[in-house]
């Protein structure tokens, strides 16, 4: 073989590995993964313990950044409008697939806009009041509301907590005035001290605060009891007719992320959900589920965004 043939199939060669190694546009530089919410909560712990396997199994940076506001859109609408090369990812929450059905604001119409590459264990979302608030069960707290001489105030930062809380209104009739906020740690303080009454918060934020004797736990919305909190009945034991909010955490690419990027990047979130590290964060932030590739991500997307469309055709619910 002459010098000129060498060169050829040493050229082709290169060609053939750099098409299938799925590697992005360049693998030196640091992946993003966007969470949508502020640092501090249980979804930003979850992406950093994530993301922290996944930088082992790439050999590559993956660096959180928290882009707050917008009910999640902000975040999501950053990675919605990425180059597609894996070098931007989206950690959405179920509030994330949402979004389409309770905001006209939202940057996108449908979470099958996005590439899925993973699905992580959920949030399960819970009710509940200060301690403050004369109330111990579900029922005493519908009393209370229907009582009161003006609408309660009603904490709110996603299209999950909305849901949940919209199932409780529509079950009892009762009436909620939502006052936003970016995040459960900008939510926490105002609910500790009473300036609010009711919210809707993850397992994992308000576990600590109902332990130390500040909130009172009503009900969760999950088909049976949590393991770790017995006494805690779930919604429906409570009367809401409504289904359990499916929740899940998903690791999302911008439309059109070619499908070998996809692939490494999913076997790394996969590898990464595996580890012993990240399987103890998640039994700490009480986040219950398993890790799903792709496909099983995205029948999990779809099955939860027709739960919001179902929500929103039978109540009509906004948060516009």
């Amino acid at each position: 073989m002459n010098l000129l043939s060498k060169t050829l199939a040493i050229g082709a060669m290169a060609l053939c590995m750099s098409s299938s190694g799925a590697q992005p546009a360049n693998p030196g530089k640091p992946i993003r993964l966007v969470v949508p919410t502020p640092a501090g909560g249980p979804s930003d712990a979850a992406a950093r313990a994530l993301a922290k396997g996944m930088a082992a199994s790439l050999g590559q940076d993956v660096l959180v950044e928290n882009r707050p506001g917008g009910n999640t859109g902000i975040g999501a609408g950053l990675v919605l409008n990425a180059v597609p090369d894996g070098h931007t990812l989206l950690f959405a929450l179920g509030a994330s697939v949402g979004l389409p059905q309770l905001s006209k604001a939202s940057p996108y119409k449908s979470i099958a806009e996005f590439t899925p590459i993973a699905a992580i264990g959920g949030n399960t979302q819970c009710l509940v009041v200060p301690v403050s608030l004369p109330v111990k069960s579900l029922a005493e707290f519908v009393a209370y509301a229907k009582t009161s001489a003006k609408p309660l105030l009603r904490g709110a930062n996603n299209a999950a907590e909305d849901m949940v809380a919209g199932q409780v209104i529509s079950t009892f009739g009762i009436v909620l005035e939502r006052v936003p906020y970016k995040g459960a740690p900008q939510m926490l303080p105002d609910l500790l001290e009473g300036r609010i009454q009711v919210a809707v918060l993850p397992v994992g934020a308000s576990v600590p605060h109902v332990r130390s004797g500040r909130l009172t736990m009503l009900g969760c919305s999950i088909a049976d009891r949590i393991a770790a909190l017995p006494t805690v009945p779930t919604l429906a034991e409570s009367g809401v007719s409504a289904a359990p909010l499916i929740t899940a955490h998903f690791v999302l690419g911008p439309p059109r992320l070619p499908t070998d990027i996809v692939d490494r990047l999913a076997a790394a979130a996969q590898q990464a959900a595996q580890s012993a590290d990240f399987k103890q964060e998640m039994e700490r932030l009480l986040i219950v589920g398993k890790a799903l590739p792709p496909a099983e991500a995205r029948v999990l997307m779809l099955q939860s965004e027709a739960q919001y469309v179902q929500f929103v055709r039978e109540t009509g619910a906004t948060i516009d």
